[in-house]
């Protein structure tokens, strides 16, 4: 039955190898061999007892990537192997560990991640603001919520996640400054936690020249 299955997989990516590259016969041909993966139910499961609490947007996202990678790469699959050898592999070893640096939030520098307690969604709210920060943002001065609020240039506020304005870097960061939870501005803005974590995490790096500019 696998055997089977393992033929189906390279028939399919061999089909689309066949066609030129935004072609609808090669973008035929991938739509079915994504759908033919999944309904393998082979895809692995990295890592499994890790990331409490993130795992499940961590593999949604990893899954994203791989089935992007694969329809932007599809020339590079080597029939040689199996198709699920070949996925499993960067799923496990490039796109679950790309997607949980971008989900997972920041450690402090000089923390032993070790000695971090990840949280549960569902404990967002029983824990203090104070520890949730302490877990879940960096510690930004008083200074840096000065300079967020009058954002000079207008970018802290013009940069948005979701299409949603509303979803902006400056009114996230002023509301993880005040104290509001992860769980509670996902619920104001109807945006998952994980999309706001990376898009947050994102914009620190972006905005930290900014930052040092505008506190010189």
């Amino acid at each position: 039955m696998m055997n089977q299955v393992d033929e189906r997989l390279k028939q399919l990516a061999r089909e689309a190898q066949r066609h030129p590259p935004k072609t609808k016969q090669r973008q035929q041909a991938l739509a079915k061999l994504l759908s033919a993966i999944q309904q393998s139910g082979k895809l692995t499961r990295p890592y499994p007892g890790q990331f409490q609490g993130f795992y499940e947007d961590i593999y949604d996202e990893a899954q994203q990537r791989l089935f992007c990678h694969i329809c932007e790469r599809i020339d590079e699959y080597d029939p040689n192997r199996e198709v699920l050898q070949w996925v499993n592999f960067l799923l496990k070893n490039r796109f679950f560990i790309e997607a949980s640096r971008a989900i997972m939030p920041t450690v402090h520098q000089g923390i032993d991640p070790r000695g971090i307690i990840r949280l549960a969604i569902d404990d967002l709210d029983r824990n203090s603001s104070t520890e949730l920060n302490s877990q879940l943002i960096p510690s930004l001065s008083q200074e840096v919520m000065q300079c967020l609020q009058a954002d000079p240039e207008g970018l802290f506020k013009g940069t948005y996640t979701s299409d949603k304005p509303a979803a902006n870097f400056q009114f996230l960061a002023i509301k993880l400054l005040s104290g509001y939870s992860w769980k509670e501005i996902s619920a104001e803005l109807d945006i998952k936690i994980s999309t706001l974590s990376s898009f947050y995490q994102r914009c620190l790096a972006k905005f930290g020249h900014k930052f040092r500019e505008y506190l010189s």
